[in-house]
């Protein structure tokens, strides 16, 4: 193995080390128009919720684009379709329905997903996601279900995003691997407080 290869695995194994080597071929083609988007895996009303929630999640500041802009909700249902098994699909689904039950129950029947406002969205990321240890353990199982489906595509959306070229080569502090090795320097005037980029 190649010692950019082997670089760039230990890099990623720090967060998602089962992921299928193909991983970043599959982000990196991501490039479908948020509108024409048809998802792969979710159905299209659980596709307008992971958007939704993503977008919250990432959104575009004045210095970064959005993770809607690197398309992050086409990459994590593409990811899940083609390299989950099938009890990991039905466990990814499974939360996802989790989420759309929490954001509807009160819900006339008809009531269309593309209704939900941003701020039913913000709620349900506050409730789960900024809950604290001690409140969590009075969930109830669908509770620690949406709680556990948001912190899993919250951390989904963070290892995507990172991992996009646009982030890693003009967000993110980039040197292409192998780079030089300096020990003891000060992070922060090295690159000016930005995280490394995973990009090699």
């Amino acid at each position: 193995m190649k010692r950019r290869d082997a670089l760039k695995n230990i890099g990623l194994s720090l967060g998602y080390a089962a992921v299928a080597p193909s991983a970043l071929s599959i982000l990196q083609g991501c490039t479908t128009e948020a509108e024409k988007w048809v998802p792969q895996l979710l159905s299209i009303d659980e596709g307008i919720i992971v958007k939704n929630l993503v977008d919250l999640i990432l959104p575009k500041t004045e210095t970064s684009p959005g993770a809607l802009e690197v398309n992050v909700p086409e990459f994590i249902d593409l990811l899940a379709f083609k390299s989950y098994n099938e009890e990991d699909k039905n466990k990814f689904i499974k939360g996802i329905k989790a989420i759309v039950l929490e954001l509807t129950v009160d819900k006339d029947p008809e009531f269309q997903i593309s209704k939900l406002t941003t701020e039913e969205y913000d709620a349900i990321l506050a409730k789960y996601l900024k809950s604290k240890p001690e409140d969590r353990k009075d969930f109830n199982k669908e509770q620690k279900l949406t709680f556990g489906a948001l912190a899993g595509l919250r951390g989904q959306s963070v290892w995507a995003y990172k991992t996009t070229e646009q982030i890693g080569e003009n967000v993110l502090a980039y040197r292409p691997v192998p780079g030089s090795q300096n020990g003891c320097i000060d992070v922060n005037e090295t690159t000016d407080g930005k995280a490394w980029s995973l990009q090699a």
